[in-house]
């Protein structure tokens, strides 16, 4: 394996485009921690072009209590899953399309088919 004579074992042009965009002392010189995160983390679309550990570390925190909560709500019925609700909507539907075609005559059908078209529009946008 070959290993390049950086103690970060990163090659030199990796290095120098993570640091390329960070702040720089007087003397040129870049902030050790702030340096070891950009060539370690590597750079995201931020505004300072990279997140550090401890902002990586809360927002996945957040992201598993999110998780947990919604798994909790489903557990608790207090959510349904989207594709259950997905199914019984199509079921509801097409039971509608049924009576409707079966009990009004063409152009009234037309018409609430349009207001069913409209209504399945507005549930996705939700």
């Amino acid at each position: 394996m070959k290993t390049s004579g950086d103690p970060t074992g990163k090659d030199r042009r990796t290095i120098k485009k993570r640091v390329d965009k960070l702040p720089q002392d007087s003397k040129g010189k870049f902030d050790s921690v702030t340096a070891l995160e950009a060539i370690y983390c590597g750079k995201l679309t931020s505004e300072n072009g990279f997140i550090s550990t401890p902002e990586a570390v809360r927002l996945l925190t957040i992201a598993k209590k999110e998780q947990i909560e919604l798994q909790n709500q489903v557990t608790r019925s207090e959510r349904i899953p989207i594709d259950d609700v997905n199914q019984a909507v199509k079921i509801v539907f097409t039971s509608m399309r049924g009576i409707v075609k079966a009990n009004l005559p063409v152009e009234a059908a037309n018409q609430v088919f349009d207001e069913m078209r409209d209504v399945a529009k507005w549930l996705r946008q939700k």
